[in-house]
């Protein structure tokens, strides 16, 4: 009985072994995506940050941009800072749903986002 026991114990260390490799690997995956999203944005923050000191420069003011910016976050019917692709039908203006290929009442293709 006692063997059993010590099998079952080995087999539940081997177990966590490779629970804790797997799970190392997936850190380190995850790490790795992290660096590029950081890399990603830092680039964007770049790019923005160039764009509004020419746009100041050519004499749009801070408050016209942050209307623009204002009025894009607004197109998708919520002011939540984010972009959402749109949800009508091109072709008839029904509101479809964003995991359709085509629309549920003309049967038209939507475009994918």
């Amino acid at each position: 009985m006692a063997n059993f026991y010590d099998s079952f114990q080995d087999f539940k260390f081997g177990r966590n072994d490779a629970d804790t490799s797997q799970a190392k690997y997936r850190s380190e995956g995850n790490e790795s995506h992290l660096k590029v999203l950081e890399d990603k944005i830092d680039s964007l923050y770049l790019l923005n940050l160039a764009a509004l000191e020419l746009l100041n420069e050519l004499g749009v003011s801070k408050e016209k941009i942050e209307s623009k910016i204002e009025e894009i976050d607004l197109r998708d019917g919520k002011a939540d800072g984010k972009v959402s692709a749109p949800t009508n039908c091109p072709d008839c203006g029904h509101r479809i749903s964003k995991k359709r290929t085509h629309c549920f009442f003309c049967g038209s293709k939507v475009n994918s986002f």
